[in-house]
């Protein structure tokens, strides 16, 4: 049996799309609550073994250069959730919204998980203004205690 597609439907074939690669690093300073300059705050904390359950909001800051002064590129505006029962995992969904001169109020819709301590990957999903239609990678390294280089 032939099936039809509804009258809200449609597709094609897109032939004309240009694909422009873009590459940063950047450095993400995560500070954690208890700290006056704290840029994350635990919203919910079912106190279960590995963190699990535990949702955080953050407004991380990410800059060009590892030092507290370097310039102020992107913000990281989203939640983490601790989701591993068998190891420390964390889910994160974010928006990475730039604020810099150069792609300012263009964004990156990034999705991913992190397991304290260790590199991971992180997937972009998504974007708006010059990243509209996104998609790729952000390759998380932990550089030193709590900072994360992307």
């Amino acid at each position: 049996m032939a099936s039809t597609n509804p009258s809200y439907y449609q597709s094609g074939v897109c032939q004309d799309i240009k694909h422009k690669e873009h590459l940063f690093h950047l450095y993400m300073n995560q500070i954690t609550e208890g700290n006056p300059n704290a840029n994350q705050k635990i919203v919910v904390n079912p106190g279960l073994p590995l963190g699990f359950g535990i949702t955080v909001a953050n407004d991380w800051v990410i800059r060009d250069g590892p030092a507290a002064d370097a310039n102020l590129v992107v913000r990281a505006r989203g939640m983490h959730m601790g989701d591993g029962k068998a190891d420390e995992n964390w889910l994160f969904c974010h928006n990475i919204l730039f604020i810099d001169t150069r792609f300012k109020g263009s964004s990156l819709k990034v999705l991913g998980d992190f397991v304290s301590g260790k590199d991971s990957e992180w997937a972009i999903v998504g974007g708006t203004g010059e990243f509209a239609y996104a998609q790729g990678v952000v390759v998380a390294k932990v550089i030193q205690n709590r900072r994360i280089c992307i």
